[in-house]
C-alpha cells in the first residue's frame, strides 16, 4: 500500500504544476496598470520620490520587471551598477533615476564601481560620484571635506576602496554578522551600518534563523538604516511586532534580493527560471506569500488564514454528511428496486437535484434568520449534493447486485443485511468515494452562495466582495487554493478506492513496472 501511495503522490506533482502555469497564466491575463516613461518618470524620480518608489514597488510586487518563463541573462548586482553607470556616462533621460538607483544599490555595487572610477571621463566620473554621496551619508563617512567637491570625492572614494577593500568581503560580513547575534552592542551596529547594503544577504539571513526578539531588534534596526527604508521597530517593541517586520523584510528581500548579491555558478543557472514572472510567482504562494488584496490592502494569505476555518468546517461538515446519508439511501433504494420506497425516494431526490442551494438556503433564513449556528448552512448544503451521490450510489449498488458471487450467496441462504454490509457494500462503494475529490469544487461553490446568505465571514463571503472590488489577487488565490485541494481530493480517493481494493493498485503497480 505505501508502494501504490507513493506513486499516486509522485504522479500528482505533474498534475500541481500544469494546474500553477495553468493558474499563473489566468494571472498574468489582468493589464498592467499605466506607468510614465521619458521625462515624466524623470520628473517624477526628481520631484516625487515617493510617488516613484511606490510605483516601483508595485511593479515588483507584479514581477513585472521579469520575463515571462525564462531568462536567459538573470540581473545581479553587477549589471544594476553597470546600467546606472552607462546612463549617467550618457547623461540621457534615465540619467536621474540612475543615480537614485545606484545610491539604494549602495555598498554592494562597490567591488565592480569603485576600481573602475578612474577610466571614467572627468564629467561622467563626477556624476558617478555626486550619486553616491547618499552611500557616504548612511555610511556614516559623508562628513569627510573630501566629499563637497567632485573631484576631491572622486580621489576619496578611490582612496577609501584603496584602505578597506578587505572588509567587503563576505566571510568578514559574516563574521561581524555571527557577532552582532552573539553579543549584540552599539558599536557593532555601527560596523555593520559602515557596510552598507554589502552585508544585506547576511543579514536578512541571521534575522530570518533567528528567535531571540532583542538580537532580532538589533539586526532590523540595522537593515533598515542601510536600506533606508523605513522601520517601525522601536526600542521596546514586543515580539510579535518584531515578527511581523521579520516577515516584510523577508518578503522585501524576496523581491530584491538580485539587486544586491552576485549571481554565479549554480545559482545563476537556477536563475533562469526563478527570476521569471512564474519562477517568483511559484516560489511566492510556496512560500505562503500570495499577494496583496486590492480591496483592503491585507496580505491575501493572513486572510485566507483567518476565514478558510468557516469554510473548510461547512466543506468538510457537509461532504461527511452527504456521504453518510447518500449511501445508506442509494443502497436501499437499489435493494428496493422498482417499489414505492424506490420510486418515493427517487421522486424526493430529483426535487432536491432540481433546486439550486441558494432555494434552501433563503428558505433556511427566512425560517429562523441568518443568526442561526452552522447546522443549517451545513444542511443547505448536504441537499445540494446528496441527490447525485445517493444516484451514483444506487446505479454502483445495482451493478454489484448482479454479479455472480452476490447471487452465490444468496443461494446459500446469506441474510439480506450481511449480504448487503459484508458482500455487497464494499465494492459498491469504491465508485462514489472516487467522487469526493470532485465534490470539493462543488462544495465550495456552494459555500460561496450560502455564507453570502448567511452573513458566515468564510472565503466565499470574501470571494463575493472580491468580485465586486475586481481584486485579481484574491481570486486568483482562491482558484489556485481550490484546484490544488482538488487534486489532493482526488489523490485521496484514488488511495481509498486501492486500500478498498487491492486488485486496482496491483494492476496499476504491474501496469507502471511494464
Amino acid at each position: 500500500m505505501l508502494r501504490f501511495a507513493i506513486r499516486r503522490a509522485f504522479w500528482a506533482i505533474p498534475t500541481l504544476l500544469a494546474i500553477s502555469i495553468a493558474v499563473f497564466l489566468m494571472a498574468s491575463l489582468v493589464p498592467d496598470p499605466p506607468e510614465p516613461h521619458g521625462r515624466e518618470r524623470a520628473e517624477i524620480v526628481a520631484r516625487e520620490r515617493d510617488r516613484f518608489e511606490a510605483i516601483e514597488e508595485a511593479r515588483r510586487e507584479r514581477f513585472a520587471d521579469l520575463p515571462r518563463f525564462f531568462n536567459a541573462t538573470p540581473r545581479d548586482v553587477r549589471d544594476v551598477v553597470r546600467g546606472c553607470v552607462a546612463h549617467l556616462v550618457a547623461d540621457d533621460d534615465q540619467a536621474v533615476e540612475a543615480a537614485h538607483v545606484l545610491a539604494e544599490t549602495g555598498s554592494a555595487g562597490f567591488p565592480y564601481l569603485l576600481p573602475s572610477l578612474d577610466r571614467l571621463a572627468p564629467a561622467a566620473r563626477g556624476r558617478v560620484v555626486a550619486a553616491l554621496r547618499p552611500i557616504a551619508d548612511r555610511m556614516g563617512v559623508g562628513g569627510d571635506p573630501a566629499l563637497v567637491s567632485t573631484d576631491t570625492a572622486a580621489l576619496f572614494w578611490e582612496r577609501f576602496w584603496e584602505d578597506r577593500a578587505v572588509e567587503f568581503t563576505r566571510p568578514n560580513v559574516r563574521r561581524m554578522v555571527a557577532r552582532l547575534v552573539i553579543h549584540a552592542s552599539e558599536a557593532r551596529e555601527r560596523d555593520l551600518i559602515g557596510l552598507d547594503t554589502f552585508a544585506l544577504d547576511d543579514l536578512l539571513a541571521a534575522l530570518a534563523a533567528n528567535d531571540d526578539p532583542e538580537v532580532a531588534r538589533r539586526l532590523l534596526v540595522v537593515v533598515a538604516h542601510v536600506t533606508a527604508r523605513p522601520s517601525k521597530i522601536g526600542a521596546g517593541a514586543g515580539a510579535v511586532p518584531i515578527a511581523e517586520a521579520n516577515a516584510d523584510w523577508q518578503r522585501w528581500w524576496f523581491l530584491h534580493r538580485s539587486d544586491f548579491v552576485v549571481l554565479d555558478g549554480f545559482e545563476r543557472i537556477g536563475g533562469s527560471v526563478s527570476e521569471t514572472r512564474y519562477g517568483k510567482w511559484l516560489l511566492s504562494a510556496a512560500r505562503g506569500q500570495l499577494g496583496i488584496s486590492t480591496r483592503d490592502g491585507q496580505p491575501v494569505s493572513a486572510k485566507i488564514g483567518a476565514r478558510g476555518g468557516v469554510t473548510l468546517s461547512l466543506t468538510v461538515a457537509s461532504m461527511l454528511l452527504s456521504y453518510a446519508l447518500a449511501v445508506p439511501i442509494g443502497v436501499i433504494s437499489a435493494w428496493r428496486r422498482g417499489r414505492a420506497l424506490d420510486v418515493s425516494l427517487a421522486l424526493c431526490l430529483f426535487v432536491l437535484y432540481s433546486l439550486p442551494t441558494f432555494v434552501f438556503a433563503e428558505l433556511f433564513v427566512r425560517s429562523v434568520g441568518s443568526g442561526a449556528s452552522m447546522g443549517l448552512p451545513i444542511v443547505a448544503m448536504t441537499l445540494g449534493s446528496l441527490a447525485s451521490l445517493s444516484r451514483y450510489q444506487r446505479a454502483a449498488m445495482l451493478d454489484v447486485l448482479r454479479q455472480d458471487y452476490i447471487r452465490t450467496a444468496r443461494s446459500k441462504g446469506v441474510s439480506a443485511a450481511r449480504l448487503l454490509v459484508v458482500h455487497a457494500l464494499r465494492n459498491a462503494m469504491m465508485p462514489t468515494l472516487s467522487l469526493a475529490g470532485l465534490q470539493l469544487p462543488a462544495l465550495f461553490g456552494s459555500a460561496i452562495v450560502v455564507e453570502e446568505v448567511f452573513g458566515l465571514p468564510g472565503l466565499g463571503f470574501e470571494t463575493m466582495r472580491a468580485v465586486e472590488a475586481d481584486d485579481h489577487a484574491w481570486l486568483v488565490a482562491v482558484v489556485l487554493l481550490t484546484a490544488i485541494a482538488t487534486t489532493l481530493g482526488l489523490l485521496a480517493s484514488d488511495l481509498a478506492y486501492g486500500l478498498l481494493d487491492p486488485r486496482l493498485r496491483e494492476r496499476i503497480v504491474k501496469m507502471e513496472a511494464a
